[in-house]
């Protein structure tokens, strides 16, 4: 009998043991909703409590810049203007040269370099959570990535009546593109010695929510790098004064330069910036990948980013894969043209991982695919977005070609603020294909015929802006 309880508890042990195995693993990351593959070698662990991760995947999902000096023990972290220093045992950091205090130092463990996550997270300017219940550590770009209605309205501090308020600033391809919710009458000058532009906008104040997801300070003033202009080192932005409130945006010049203005569609500024020979200052296209011309196709939405409901309960996110599937096939018959598209099935991406795939494959052209929508059931037809002046012409184009086979009302080409048109650096579009919210669009826009059209309609655009 002793024997036969023996027997039974060893196998009882057995079984335990992979259950044991399995809670003894790492901790699980997700970043923007997509759950990190740790791959093998020292995983990402706990100590005390502190999430400690190998500097691989700070480097490969994160996309910062990490170099490890070997003889210092030291890791240096880099983003943008941001950079963190770490070394090996020491329980001491520098933030952009600023000395802080660390939970946990950085430790080396089975070859592989742990660093603290949420120590580099945060300072790089992500949001960091924690499940203890599942193990999972959460990252989020600040604001979150998504481009969906919120479930409910923010709460904000009241704008006095009249004022307009700032919603984003952006700057690319010599364009800088000034987005509000009301109406703007900007003044617009230089400066020499050293030589500046400035663009004021009188009656007007800085948004919570541009506060919170794009100004680097509690006030609303911040800076943007222009990184890809030989004409403009920098754009800072400002509340330069309250009575009367008036928004200060300053373009420093790297040489002489002219700004001329206008009003794009919904309450957006746009202000081109030339040398005062009349040339843009941007840098030349990316170069093709062995002589063939890189385009990125990008259905919209994924996972739980569902974009549209249809009329009928069908998402939005399987009309673009759909489309974007279709137009992907069509472009691989042509042996001149190399396509990446961001998403092959019902992945979620965020809008800054999307525009990381076209920069990462150096691509010359970015098509993003969509359907629309509204909150009544009435407006209907075609429209194509983009924002930087250099992606005018192929919206144009491919409007031109794609309105003639859908036999919808034409909305036209138009002037947006959106991300993944905004922050590429190649021509980019983004396509609404028809408005799901419509019975007569969404009728048509599910059907395969319809699709297939726009497909075909989307690459012979493609085709006619390439000159193929």
């Amino acid at each position: 009998m002793k024997k036969w309880s023996a027997t039974v508890i060893f196998f009882l042990l057995l079984c335990l043991f992979p259950v044991m195995a399995h809670a003894d693993r790492g901790p699980s990351i997700v970043l923007d909703g997509v759950t990190i593959d740790q791959k093998v070698g020292a995983p990402a662990e706990n100590i005390g409590k502190t999430v400690m991760v190998p500097i691989r995947i700070v480097s490969e999902n994160l996309g910062y810049d990490v170099k490890w000096e070997q003889a210092t023990q030291t890791v240096h972290v880099q983003r943008g203007n941001s950079s963190i220093e770490m070394t090996a045992g020491k329980d001491a950091a520098t933030i952009n040269g600023n000395v802080v205090n660390l939970d946990a130092p950085p430790l080396i463990k089975q070859g592989t370099t742990l660093v603290p996550l949420r120590f580099v997270g945060e300072g790089m300017g992500l949001q960091v959570g924690w499940d203890n219940g599942t193990k999972t550590v959460s990252l989020f770009s600040i604001p979150p990535v998504v481009d969906t209605e919120p479930d409910s309205d923010p709460v904000v501090t009241p704008v006095p009546v009249g004022l307009t308020e700032l919603q984003s600033i952006s700057y690319s391809g010599d364009r800088l593109i000034i987005a509000t919710n009301g109406n703007i009458s900007p003044k617009v000058s230089s400066i020499s010695g050293p030589e500046r532009i400035i663009v004021d906008l009188p009656n007007t104040t800085i948004s919570q929510t541009f506060v919170q997801g794009q100004a680097s300070n509690p006030d609303g003033s911040g800076q943007i790098e222009a990184t890809d202009s030989f004409l403009v080192s920098k754009v800072r932005f400002a509340m330069f004064s309250q009575s009367p409130s008036t928004v200060r945006v300053v373009l420093d010049l790297t040489q002489s330069a002219t700004a001329n203005w206008s009003l794009g569609k919904n309450n957006v500024l746009l202000v081109d910036i030339s040398s005062t020979n009349g040339t843009s200052g941007s840098q030349p296209a990316l170069p093709d990948n062995n002589g063939k011309t890189v385009i990125v196709i990008d259905p919209g939405h994924g996972g739980r980013q569902s974009g549209a409901v249809s009329v009928t309960g069908a998402y939005e996110k399987d009309f673009n894969l759909a489309v974007g599937i279709k137009v992907k096939a069509l472009l691989g018959q042509h042996a001149n043209i190399q396509t990446v598209i961001t998403r092959q099935d019902d992945t979620e991406l965020s809008l800054q991982q999307r525009v990381d795939i076209a920069k990462l494959n150096q691509a010359n052209l970015f098509i993003s695919i969509h359907g629309n929508k509204f909150t009544t059931p009435v407006p209907n037809g075609i429209e194509t977005l983009y924002t930087r002046k250099e992606s005018k012409s192929l919206a144009e184009t491919l409007h031109k070609h794609v309105l003639p086979v859908t036999g919808l009302k034409d909305r036209g080409v138009k002037v947006a603020s959106l991300h993944v048109t905004r922050e590429t650096s190649m021509p980019a579009v983004l396509l609404e294909l028809g408005f799901l919210s419509n019975p007569t669009d969404e009728a048509l826009m599910l059907t395969e015929s319809y699709q297939d059209q726009c497909a075909q309609a989307i690459v012979d655009g493609i085709l006619d802006y390439l000159r193929l």
